[in-house]
């Protein structure tokens, strides 16, 4: 599946009930096999997005908090009763504020195809930095600017480049402040602590990650294209 920039979502759905066929709907694209209901007495299911309240803390200011579910009604539907207090999920009732069509693929699909649909979307859906069913965890790079006054060749800029799966503003705070774990554990870096300014937004990127692993890639990615472009990079390891 392919989720664009914009939120344009593309698929392309192949039957598993009439092989030879295929079925366009929506933009949401996938060159997976989904098997579509072809028949008056199978029920129907759909992959519905709903944008919600700020439930939870979003994981990017631009993005909202959403709900993408399975179920047999319309989205339409889903949302006028869960904002009655109806249906589930239970944390959902009387939080929507509107229908994200855009983002959902059209059409009908056995429970199972609906499902796959769901949790593909939903992953592509939090790498954009949508707040989806509650789910905040996910992981960013940030940069921090650094003022040391005895450094012979600061080159471009003196950064340090890191990863977490807090706010950056929040690990910027860590790093100044020394901050320790509950456990007594150092929280910050040496050389933030004490040549430590602000963040480098223009440095930075809002790409999400899912988990650390990808994070700590994409770290040394940058931290090695800095280096590249001339900045004295510290971190990124």
């Amino acid at each position: 599946m392919v989720l664009g920039d914009g939120g344009a979502v593309w698929w392309i759905c192949y039957s598993t009930s009439v092989p030879s066929s295929r079925r366009y709907a929506g933009r949401y694209a996938t060159l997976l096999e989904i098997p579509v209901n072809t028949t008056s007495d199978e029920e129907s299911y759909r992959v519905v997005v709903l944008e919600l309240t700020d439930v939870v803390p979003r994981i990017r200011t631009d993005r909202p908090n959403i709900y993408v579910g399975v179920t047999t009604r319309t989205a339409q539907q889903l949302a006028g009763g869960l904002n009655n207090g109806k249906y589930k999920p239970a944390w959902a009732r009387n939080n929507v504020v509107g229908l994200l069509d855009k983002l959902a693929p059209t059409g009908t699909f056995t429970y199972m195809g609906a499902k796959q649909l769901r949790d593909d979307l939903k992953r592509q859906l939090r790498t954009k930095g949508y707040t989806v069913n509650r789910n905040t965890t996910a992981y960013r790079t940030y940069v921090i600017n650094l003022d040391n006054p005895d450094l012979k060749e600061p080159g471009k800029g003196y950064v340090y480049v890191g990863q977490t799966s807090k706010s950056p503003e929040v690990r910027l705070q860590e790093h100044l402040t020394g901050a320790r774990s509950g456990k007594g554990h150092n929280l910050a870096s040496r050389k933030v602590f004490k040549y430590g300014t602000q963040l480098n937004y223009d440095l930075m990127t809002k790409r999400i990650y899912l988990t650390q692993k990808q994070a700590l890639k994409a770290e040394r990615r940058l931290a090695e294209r800095l280096r590249q472009q001339g900045y004295n990079v510290e971190g990124g390891y």
